[in-house]
């Protein structure tokens, strides 16, 4: 994939994550998680998007599992409900693939499985994996982010996982 394919999409993408899209991992379950945060680029000369998960998350243990992901971009102020409701509930208690209200489309180039009611797509295969270390983050950020999970021994950090980014398109 060209790197200027994917930049092409990045604007609007970085418009709409604020309000939520919508994270797939490859494998069995078909389980989307709204994320607010992604970051864009170009590492080893490839396109890549980074994506953080916490290990707290159903969605952790199947990107550990994965080779690939998908971010389903939804348009502007649709799915609402949808970024609501995929971001409150876990796939440990529901089947998101009935209850979400989203249907599946088939990855184009070996990325996971997309929602078909989005608009852009970005198939990414993983190319790195790294737990954030708190104890390195600015304190400001790690007290705002991190700051109410003391509960949990290791603070819930995020894991980043790296895609090259496979393709990026438009619905």
């Amino acid at each position: 994939m060209q790197i200027k394919e994917m930049f092409q999409l990045v604007p609007e993408t970085a418009e709409q994550l604020p309000r939520g899209a919508f994270l797939t991992a490859g494998g069995g379950v078909w389980n989307p998680m709204t994320i607010g945060w992604a970051q864009f680029g170009v590492v080893w000369s490839k396109p890549v998007l980074t994506v953080l998960v916490r290990k707290s998350r159903y969605t952790y243990g199947l990107m550990e599992q994965a080779e690939v992901f998908t971010v389903s971009v939804p348009r502007e102020k649709a799915l609402t409900k949808e970024i609501a409701f995929c971001g409150s509930r876990s796939g440990r208690d529901v089947d998101k693939e009935k209850d979400s209200g989203l249907s599946r489309i088939q990855a184009r180039a070996g990325g996971a499985d997309g929602v078909a009611e989005c608009h852009i797509v970005f198939e990414c295969r993983i190319v790195q994996k790294q737990l954030l270390d708190l104890n390195t983050l600015d304190p400001e950020i790690r007290k705002r982010n991190y700051g109410s999970n003391q509960a949990l021994p290791d603070g819930d950090p995020h894991v980043l996982y790296v895609g090259e980014v496979l393709a990026a398109y438009r619905l």
